[in-house]
């Protein structure tokens, strides 16, 4: 592609357009369901190419990043996230066995949940 004035244009323009497109994606599904956060960080990352505010905006998210990376990789904290997503998964299938139990692989037990959700 040849980089003439009127290319440089437009290819600012797309991205640039992409961009915004992206953080008011991201700003809209703050409020209504959808991966708001993720899509505000990627309309940031395109427009990372452009313009120095969003490039210091990105410096901000990938420190913040990595200080989640280090939270996660902490040892002391990695015996207590194996004894909460244990118990999680303890009572789970605890629920679920009890269900199987109760209505024996039936949907009887949703029906009447549904019944009593409707009244």
């Amino acid at each position: 592609m040849a980089k003439t004035p009127v290319t440089l244009l437009v290819w600012h323009l797309l991205i640039v357009t992409t961009g915004i497109v992206f953080l008011a994606a991201g700003l809209i599904m703050l409020v209504v369901p959808g991966p708001g956060a993720l899509f505000i960080v990627i309309g940031i990352f395109v427009l990372s190419t452009e313009y120095t505010w969003a490039k210091r905006a990105m410096g901000t998210v990938k420190s913040m990043i990595e200080l989640a990376t280090k939270w996660w990789q902490d040892p002391t904290l990695r015996k207590i996230r194996r004894q909460v997503l244990g118990s999680f998964a303890l009572i789970v299938l605890s629920l679920v066995g009890w269900y199987l139990y109760q209505y024996q692989f039936t949907l009887d037990g949703f029906r009447e949940l549904e019944a009593f959700l409707t009244r």
